[in-house]
């Protein structure tokens, strides 16, 4: 069989549907694999939601909690029938020597409540849901609901966090954010009718399998000659500015683990009239929020470095996160395939210099030039520009991809876990404006400030930018064999430090 034939889900059995991954897929599972010893899967999807529903005076709590979870389970029943890939699973072909996704469909309605039983998991032993997910939680082999019922109560209101945990071979983050929107949306329908509300009948629902990205964006089989050279041409830059003479800035952490502990994250939450006055600057400059806090990371990361007896120029490296999405074909491009893996890194790499004072410098090391953060932004910004007009980065996907794939272990044996980086990076993901993809209400139910992110399980950072409500988030993932949470709090503060004094917001602006 070709390739893009063997991209296709295939009946090989009653029941049982298969298709080979794609390369982005292919690096997810390869990256979790490589890190298989360390007992923990690295960049596995948490997506996080808080939400309430009033207690109807006629009803008690405990009554008004049972129909939530009636409401959710249902709800994920016809979740599992829109987007069967939450029940694929990836696994490993002995015979043909490569990985595989796999697809069952319910055997029957003992199978469908086996499936439900498993993939939706209460907690309620008065720990919180941000607690929960900070305590190491576990990553099913099927993706996985948490509801965490926490304490203490509020007066005639049901208050709850529901968690979904994920490989990130079956689902990314903006997937992630349009699968909780498409799960309240039923929810709410299921909490609404109560017992009138009918289940799927199973049994046709692979026609709704999701394909990987690679047929999702109608991409060629190959790169054309022009391509090729253009990609060959990018990753001899890429290796060039990586060995140039300047100076890689890399994030300090602590040394002595090898192995990974506990994936953290933290948030720092802006004061609307803030973010407000931020998002204004920002269009008047013509930048995006994004643009403003990537450069503004580039500088929080200058200024994590020694200063020596003379000054010296630095290089922060990294990548954009890009959400294609909007690129793939009709109906891959819209919620109704939100479990897929539809995103990409830029193939070129972000490259900002920046200068390093001497030790007797007499400037304040949290001072910020605004005609430096102008000029970092600007170089930002040309990047992200430059990235949306190539025509052709989404042909190169699959080779970029495929070219940084640690090789998948031929006997499927777990392998020694990597070395840790010794110069991590900060890279960071925009959400955007998260209420576009999840509705804040949705019949009885309203949600609050959703989030997602990957497993760390580098020295590095990985920040994530989104505004919900108008109110924005800088948050980040971490792990904590390697940083402290005071530690990443102060380097986020630091970034929006450098946002608020870089677009020349005043005091007066920020009230």
């Amino acid at each position: 069989m070709s390739q893009q034939t063997d991209l296709q889900w295939q009946q090989v059995s009653p029941r049982r549907w298969e298709r080979d991954l794609d390369e982005v897929e292919q690096f997810y599972t390869s990256l979790a694999k490589s890190y298989e010893g360390s007992g923990r899967n690295f960049f596995a999807i948490t997506g996080f939601v808080p939400f309430s529903v009033k207690i109807d005076n006629s009803g008690s709590r405990e009554e008004t909690r049972r129909k939530v979870e009636d409401a959710l389970r249902k709800a994920w029943v016809h979740l599992r029938f829109d987007h069967p890939t939450i029940a694929s699973w990836v696994e490993w072909d002995s015979d043909r020597k490569h990985c595989k996704k796999i697809y069952e469909s319910p055997a029957g309605q003992d199978g469908l409540q086996s499936w439900l039983e498993t993939t939706v998991v209460t907690i309620s032993n008065g720990v919180s849901g941000l607690e929960w997910c900070n305590s190491d939680p576990p990553v099913p082999r099927l993706p996985t609901l948490f509801l965490i019922w926490p304490s203490p109560h509020v007066e005639g209101l049901l208050q709850g966090d529901l968690v979904l945990r994920a490989h990130h071979d079956i689902i990314d983050g903006v997937g992630t954010l349009m699968l909780f929107d498409n799960l309240f949306a039923r929810a709410a329908r299921a909490y609404k009718r109560g017992s009138d509300y009918p289940l799927p009948c199973f049994g046709i629902e692979y026609a709704n399998l999701s394909p990987p990205f690679r047929v999702a964006a109608g991409l060629q089989p190959s790169m054309s000659l022009e391509q090729t050279e253009r990609f060959e041409s990018t990753m001899a830059y890429n290796a060039f500015m990586k060995q140039d003479r300047i100076e890689i800035a890399s994030v300090p952490f602590k040394r002595g683990e090898h192995l990974p502990g506990k994936h953290q994250r933290v948030a720092v939450t802006l004061p609307a009239h803030q973010t407000t006055a931020i998002l204004s600057a920002c269009r008047r400059l013509g930048l995006s929020v994004t643009h403003a806090y990537h450069a503004a990371i580039a500088m929080a990361v200058r200024d994590l470095q020694e200063r020596r007896d003379s000054e010296r120029l630095v290089r922060y490296i990294n990548y954009s996160l890009i959400n294609e999405r909007g690129h793939c074909l009709c109906p891959y491009d819209t919620p109704l395939h939100a479990a897929a893996v539809y995103h990409s890194v830029s193939c070129r790499l972000l490259v900002v210099d920046t200068t390093v004072p001497s030790i007797t410098d007499s400037s304040s090391p949290t001072e910020v030039s605004r005609e430096e953060f102008l000029r970092v932004a600007k170089t930002v910004r040309e990047f992200y520009h430059e990235m949306r007009r190539d025509k052709d980065h989404i042909q190169m996907v699959p080779s970029w991809y495929a070219s940084n794939t640690i090789p998948y272990p031929h006997d499927d044996a777990t392998p020694p876990v990597p070395e840790p980086n010794q110069s991590p990076s900060v890279s960071i993901s925009s959400l955007g404006v998260v209420d576009n993809m999840i509705s804040p209400s949705q019949g009885a139910f309203e949600l609050d400030t959703p989030w997602v992110t990957g497993e760390e399980l580098g020295t590095g950072l990985g920040l994530f930018l989104g505004t919900w409500k108008g109110v924005l988030t800088l948050s980040a993932a971490y792990n904590d064999a390697w940083h402290d949470k005071e530690e990443v709090v102060r380097f986020i503060e630091r970034c929006n430090v450098i946002v608020v004094q870089g677009l020349g917001l005043s005091k007066d602006d920020l009230i």
